[in-house]
């Protein structure tokens, strides 16, 4: 039988509390369940090399502070980390604690595998972002500790721009493109004759869901004001599909660049193949590092007949459920979240703080801190409603159907009426569960 991801997480929720049951005889005659053995932590991560070394450094700080007490931090390929972290947990060979999604903790949170950490940071609901502090909530209870968010924003070739005779870029949020200015400027760039495509969106795989921005751009939404009905299908979704459909048709966008691949616009942009790339904040110090032949800058999402909108990204940190040590762990998590750790991580890696106090400070970003300024505006977009839906539960079989059925309507001649007919069960089924 095969079993679906709630399913299988449903299991590893069992396995879990199998665990809890059998901890009092671990003393006695050892135990073989997840988590690390005492005094050692499995902190599971993935992330750039900036990254991972400021989890160590805040891991090394960690250990100062609590003697006999080691963190490892475990790196995971990003495409890789949720199937290998679900067949651990399901095995009951789970970390003590995790990096994880803000889209993603709530199908962790509903199937039982994580602690619920009320008792470490509960009475801190306030000092984060309310947004985020919304999305690592399940009944009522935090099962994790916002850590950080970030978000997309377009980075252009200069020299591109340049040779295209494009001068007027957008400083504001205010002055973004509109959506017929910006297919105006990828039209100008792809006349220019630059060897380069003009541009590459950043909704690959995991991160399809990034295409509800242009839904509600375009004045759209997904969930109807009460939460239970399905909006989807409606003109400005049509609105969306089509225009962002043409990015393809008008070969303004690679098409090795689609829905389904890894090949993400962030790895093609240092090449200088695409003349734009919607990318998150938190790929800078990489991109810094590679894109070594020309400049490059940072501009707004463009915005649509409805407004501007962002995507929420970041993530947060969660305890297992097979921990050996989930005070321990609990209290790394809320170590991490300390505002002078998450000011450390932050202005290591380029993305921004899920503290409220830290938000409205300027941080003295290691890279490209000319930049971030665009993405701290940017995020001031993130719709509630959009944020509302990308941390249900069961949020990741709808973007699982974005990644089967945008690119069947992009590239495989799929009608706009059955691409929006399978996301409107898509959501609806997420609903329900």
């Amino acid at each position: 039988m095969h079993l679906n991801r709630r399913q299988f997480l449903r299991a590893a929720g069992s396995t879990a509390i199998g665990l809890g049951a059998a901890g009092a005889l671990s003393a006695c005659g050892g135990s073989s369940g997840g988590g690390s053995p005492s005094g050692t932590l499995t902190f599971s991560v993935w992330g750039s090399d900036a990254e991972l070394a400021a989890f160590n450094t805040v891991a090394r700080a960690f250990e100062k502070q609590n003697a006999g007490t080691k963190v490892k931090v475990e790196q995971l390929p990003f495409e890789q980390m949720r199937s290998t972290l679900d067949a651990r947990l399901q095995s009951g060979q789970g970390p003590d604690l995790f990096r994880v999604t803000y889209n993603d903790i709530g199908i962790y949170s509903s199937q039982g595998v994580l602690q619920d950490l009320s008792a470490t940071i509960g009475a801190d609901s306030s000092a984060y972002i309310d947004a985020l502090w919304a999305g690592v909530q399940y009944e009522g209870k935090p099962y994790g500790v916002p850590h950080h968010t970030d978000t997309s924003a377009v980075l252009y070739n200069k020299q591109h721009f340049a040779k295209a005779g494009i001068k007027d870029v957008p400083a504001t949020l205010d002055e973004a493109w509109t959506w017929e200015e910006f297919i105006e400027v990828a039209e100008r760039l792809k006349a220019a004759g630059l060897g380069a495509t003009p541009f590459g969106v950043n909704w690959q795989q995991y991160a399809a869901f990034r295409w509800f921005n242009w839904l509600w751009q375009a004045g759209g939404s997904a969930l109807g004001a009460d939460g239970t009905s399905v909006t989807l299908d409606s003109p400005q979704a049509r609105q969306a599909l089509a225009f962002t459909k043409s990015f393809y048709d008008k070969g303004l966008s690679p098409k090795n660049i689609m829905v389904k691949t890894s090949n993400s616009p962030d790895l093609v942009f240092p090449s200088g193949k695409i003349s734009m790339a919607f990318a998150g904040d938190f790929l800078l110090p990489d991109l810094t590092t590679r894109a070594t032949t020309f400049e490059f800058g940072a501009t707004y999402l463009p915005k649509g007949p409805g407004g501007a909108a962002a995507d929420l990204g970041g993530n947060a940190v969660a305890v297992t459920s097979q921990s050996k040590d989930p005070d321990t762990a609990a209290a790394f998590a809320k170590f991490l979240a300390a505002p002078e750790n998450m000011k450390l991580f932050c202005e290591k890696t380029t993305v921004l703080p899920a503290r409220k106090d830290l938000a409205g400070q300027q941080l003295a970003y290691s890279v490209r801190p000319d930049l971030m300024p665009v993405f701290q505006q940017q995020a001031t977009a993130m719709p509630p409603a959009l944020v509302k839906l990308v941390t249900m539960p069961a949020f990741s079989g709808v973007n699982d159907a974005l990644v089967q059925h945008l690119e069947a309507h992009f590239t495989g001649g799929q009608t706009a009426d059955d691409t929006l007919s399978a996301l409107t069960a898509a959501v609806q089924k997420a609903i329900t569960a």
